[in-house]
């Protein structure tokens, strides 16, 4: 019986492990990063790419807490932005970092491999989520 119940998860763990390997990711967390339905990365605008978040903050780059690196210089932290998060949301957030430039005539901020500058970006899917983080980091 315990062969029987041991192969039992062997095969499970291993299942999973073909899952997470099919899809290029290491942990369930990446896995479910990745698969994110409200999120799509391939569209124009950051506004259509958090397209299942309703509110979307946008976080100016001089707030986002600065971590000095000797090779690579000044480095963007966003953990304390992140723990925050974790502790006050009570519902799904989602945070993405994008090079993007901004239309000149709408104001959107559009994804740009090539040029622009890296801005932190937050989904919500709360108003009180939205509101309290909007007032703290904003």
């Amino acid at each position: 019986m315990h062969l029987i119940s041991t192969m039992r998860k062997r095969l499970k763990k291993w299942q999973e492990n073909q899952l997470l390997r099919k899809h290029g990711c290491t942990t369930w967390g990446a896995y479910y990063r990745k698969t994110d339905p409200d999120y799509d990365a391939k569209a124009k605008t950051v506004r259509s790419q958090f397209v299942g978040y309703p509110y979307l903050a946008h976080v100016d780059y001089t707030r986002v807490p600065v971590k000095f690196d000797p090779m690579f210089g000044d480095i963007p932290d966003c953990k304390e932005i992140l723990d925050w998060c974790e502790t006050n949301c009570r519902h799904k957030f989602r945070n993405e970092w994008e090079r993007v430039i901004q239309d000149h005539f709408t104001g959107e901020y559009m994804p740009n491999g090539i040029g622009g500058t890296d801005e932190l970006f937050f989904g919500f899917k709360d108003e009180r989520d939205y509101l309290l983080f909007t007032l703290k980091w904003s």
